[in-house]
C-alpha cells in the first residue's frame, strides 16, 4: 500500500485545531492493562539477551476486570449515525485481508462517514473526536456469511442429532436414488424437514409424503419471524459478523415477508435478504391478498412479489440491507394465473437487478446452463453447497490436485465450467459433515481457482460461529490433503494438494464473502475508500496469550467472546463485548416467549396421529434432556457397545 493511502484527507488535517479548540475530541479507553510490574520489568535480562520486543512480538499484561473498562460511547442512532469520525488508534495489528504484504503492526486506522480514510501508523492525534486504544486488538474486516435460515431462531440446537433426510426431490437431488440405509424421511423420523413442518410450516408428512397433519396455517406468525431474525442479526454482530446472507423461506405471505425484512434492517447488520417462497395455503390468484402468497413476482410488476419488495424495501443497491433472490434456472409460475411465464427464476432477478442464490445438492448442470454465459447472471450468482457433482456411475472417495481423484477424477468439467463463469460457491461447511448433505467440496472449489465463502446454515443444527466455520474449514481441507501424504491411506497415488493456511481462511471468511454477496469493492477488505466494516480481536486473553501469530491466533485459538469491538459502516455496533443500545435480556425473553408460543399453536391443532420415534406428542414438545433423533438415523448399523 502506498504511503499516500496512510495520510490523512486534507480536510481531516486542518479540523484538527478546530476540534480540539472545541473540546470534541474524545479518548475512549481499552481496558486499563495491570500495571503491577512495567513492561521494562517484564522484558529485563541480561544486555543483547533476545526478547519478546527485540522480535517484533507483542508484550501484554493481565487484562483488568469488566468493571474497570471504560464507559461504552453514547448510543448512535437514527440518519447519519455514522458521519462521525472514530480513530481505532495502534491496533496491535492491522490484517487487511488484502495481501498480508499490507499488513500492519501498531497502526491506526481512521473512519470518516463511515468509510476507511486511511491505514498507517501515527495517524491518531491528526483527527477524529473519537479514539479508541486498540493496543491489545487485532483488527480485520468483519466477517461475512453468505446462508443463513434466520427464521429458524427460535429451533435452537431441536435437531442437532438429526439429518437433512432422503428424499427430497428428484433423480440427483436431494436423494436420488437413497440408500437403504439412510434415515427415512418423513414423521415419525425426527428429521430436519419435520422439525420445519412443525415449527414453521404446520404441516407433517409421512414418508409418503402424504400430509398427515396439518395446523392450517404456518405455525411462525410474523411477529414470531421478527424477533427471529432481529435476534439471530444480533448475535452474528456479537459474533463479529458483521454482514450475511439470510435465506428466508418462511415468506408464507407478505405480512410474513415484511416482519423479515423490518428485523433485519432494524439490527444494523449489514446483510442480503435472499427472498425465497414459504407455503402457499392461498392458491393461485391471491398474490396481492395481505393474506395471499406473492413468491416470487414476474417481470415488470412492482405491486405483488419481487417487485413489491424492490419498490418498498431496496429502492437503492448502496443501502445497508439490500435484495437478493433465492431462485434456480427454471420457468417462473405466475402464482396470480398458475401458468408458467417464458423466462426463469435467473431471468427474473435479472430484470430486477439482483443478486442470485440457489441450493445446489448434486446438481452439476448449473455450470453448462447457458444462462450462466449472461455476464449479469454467471457472476451475479452464489451456490449454497455444490456437494455431490457427480453420480452413482462416478464415484470419487477422494480428491488430490486438479483433474486428480480416486477412483476417478470426479465431474471436473462441471466445475471448471462454472468456474469459468464467474459463478460463486459457499460452503455450510459444518452443516454438511453433521447433517449427512455430502463432503464439502472445498478441494473442489480451489482447484479450480473459486475462493468459497462459509456459510452456517441452520441454527436447528449449528451454531452460526465464524469460529466454528473458520476452524472446520481449515482442518478439514488439511486433514483431506494431508491424508493423500501417507502411502497407506493414498491407494489413488495422489498428489497432496496445497494445505490452506489461516490467512487464507480468513479470506474465505471475509473477502469471498464480500465477492458472494456482490460487495467485493465495498466491504471484505480494510483498504481507504471501503466501507468501515471492522472487527476488534481482543488479544490480552488467558486463554490465547501469547500471540505469535496474528491469523493462527483467529483460526486456531479464538473464539466469540474475543470479539470485542464491532463496526458496520463506522457505527459502532458492539462495544466491549456487549451490543450497543439493545436490551439483551429483553429479547431473549422475546424469542423464548416466541418457541413458547410456536409449540402452544402446535398443540392447539389437531392432534398428531402418530407419535415421533423420540418426541412426545399430544401435547408436542422437543425432548429437552435426550436425543431429539437418535433411534432412526441408522436402523441396519449396530449400535454402539462401548467401554470407559
Amino acid at each position: 500500500m502506498s504511503k499516500a493511502k496512510h495520510r490523512v484527507p486534507k480536510s481531516a488535517a486542518k479540523s484538527k485545531s478546530k476540534m480540539a479548540s472545541s473540546g470534541q475530541d474524545q479518548q475512549i479507553a481499552a481496558p486499563a492493562i495491570s500495571k503491577g510490574l512495567s513492561r521494562r520489568g517484564l522484558l529485563a535480562g541480561a544486555a543483547g539477551s533476545v526478547t519478546a520486543a527485540s522480535l517484533g512480538l507483542p508484550v501484554l499484561t493481565g487484562r483488568k476486570a469488566m468493571e474497570a473498562m471504560a464507559a461504552p460511547p453514547p448510543p448512535q442512532t437514527g440518519p447519519g449515525q455514522g458521519n462521525q469520525s472514530i480513530v481505532l488508534q495502534n491496533c496491535l495489528a492491522v490484517l487487511t485481508m488484502d495481501d498480508p504484504k499490507n499488513d500492519l503492526q501498531g497502526a491506526d486506522i481512521v473512519v470518516q462517514n463511515g468509510k476507511i480514510a486511511a491505514i498507517g501508523k501515527g495517524l491518531g492525534g491528526a483527527t477524529g473526536n473519537r479514539v479508541v486504544d486498540c493496543s491489545t486488538c487485532i483488527a480485520m474486516p468483519g466477517f461475512i456469511t453468505t446462508h443463513h435460515h434466520k427464521y429458524e431462531t427460535p429451533q435452537r440446537a431441536a435437531n442437532a442429532d438429526g439429518y437433512i433426510v432422503f428424499p427430497i426431490g428428484g433423480p440427483g437431488g436431494f436423494g436420488g436414488p437413497a440408500d437403504p440405509e439412510q434415515q427415512k424421511d418423513g414423521w415419525p423420523y425426527e428429521s430436519y424437514v419435520n422439525m420445519q413442518g412443525l415449527f414453521t410450516q404446520g404441516q407433517l408428512t409421512n414418508v409418503g409424503n402424504n400430509v398427515i397433519w396439518d395446523l392450517g396455517k404456518p405455525t411462525q406468525e410474523p411477529d414470531d419471524l421478527y424477533y427471529s431474525h432481529l435476534v439471530a442479526s444480533l448475535s452474528e454482530l456479537l459474533m463479529g459478523i458483521t454482514c450475511a446472507t439470510d435465506t428466508s423461506q418462511a415468506s408464507h405471505t407478505p405480512q410474513h415477508t415484511d416482519a423479515m425484512i423490518k428485523a433485519l434492517m432494524a439490527s444494523g447488520q449489514r446483510g442480503l435478504f435472499a427472498y425465497t417462497g414459504g407455503v402457499n395455503r392461498a392458491g393461485f390468484g391471491h398474490a396481492t391478498d395481505p393474506n395471499g402468497f406473492e413468491f416470487p413476482g414476474a417481470i415488470g410488476v412492482t405491486d405483488w412479489g419481487v417487485g413489491r419488495l424492490k419498490k418498498t424495501y431496496f429502492s437503492s443497491n448502496d443501502q445497508l440491507v439490500t435484495l437478493c433472490l433465492q431462485i434456480g434456472p427454471t420457468p417462473v409460475t405466475n402464482v396470480q394465473t398458475g401458468a408458467p411465464q417464458p423466462y426463469t427464476g435467473w431471468e427474473l432477478a435479472k430484470a430486477f437487478d439482483i443478486w442470485i442464490d440457489s441450493h445446489n445438492i448434486a446438481d452439476a448442470s448449473v455450470g453448462t446452463n447457458p444462462l450462466m454465459n449472461d455476464p449479469k447472471i454467471g457472476p451475479r450468482m452464489t451456490q449454497i453447497h455444490c456437494v455431490r457433482w457427480g453420480g452413482p456411475t462416478s464415484p470419487q472417495a477422494q480428491v488430490g490436485i486438479k483433474g486428480q481423484g480416486y477412483p476417478n477424477a470426479g465431474n471436473v468439467a462441471a466445475w471448471q465450467a462454472y468456474s469459468d463463469r464467474g459463478g460463486h460457491v459457499s460452503i455450510a461447511i459444518s452443516i454438511e459433515m453433521q447433517m449427512r448433505h455430502g463432503r464439502p467440496p472445498i478441494q473442489e472449489s480451489l482447484n479450480v481457482g473459486i475462493m468459497p465463502s462459509l456459510s452456517p446454515d441452520v441454527d436447528c443444527n449449528k451454531t452460526t460461529s465464524p469460529f466454528t466455520l473458520m476452524r472446520a474449514f481449515f482442518d478439514f481441507q488439511r486433514c483431506q490433503s494431508s491424508d493423500l501424504a501417507f502411502p497407506v491411506s493414498d491407494p489413488g497415488h495422489l498428489l497432496a494438494p496445497q494445505s490452506l493456511t489461516c490467512y487464507q481462511t480468513l479470506q474465505c471468511a471475509t473477502v469471498a464473502g464480500a465477492a458472494g454477496s456482490g460487495l467485493a469493492g465495498k466491504v471484505g477488505m480494510l483498504k481507504p475508500g471501503y466501507e468501515a466494516d471492522i472487527v476488534l480481536l481482543e488479544t490480552n486473553d488467558l486463554k490465547i496469550a501469547p500471540v505469535n501469530n496474528a491469523p493462527g491466533a483467529i483460526v486456531t485459538l479464538m473464539d466469540t467472546s474475543n470479539v470485542r469491538h464491532v463496526l458496520v459502516k463506522g457505527d459502532l455496533k458492539v462495544w466491549n463485548y456487549q451490543l450497543v443500545g439493545q436490551d439483551v435480556d429483553a429479547l431473549i425473553k422475546k424469542i423464548t416467549q416466541s418457541r413458547d408460543n410456536i409449540i402452544e399453536r402446535i398443540n392447539s391443532g389437531p392432534p398428531i396421529p402418530i407419535p415421533g420415534k423420540n418426541t412426545p406428542v399430544n401435547p408436542y414438545r422437543p425432548p429437552f434432556v435426550t436425543s431429539c433423533c437418535f433411534n432412526g438415523q441408522n436402523e441396519v448399523a449396530p449400535l454402539y457397545n462401548l467401554r470407559g
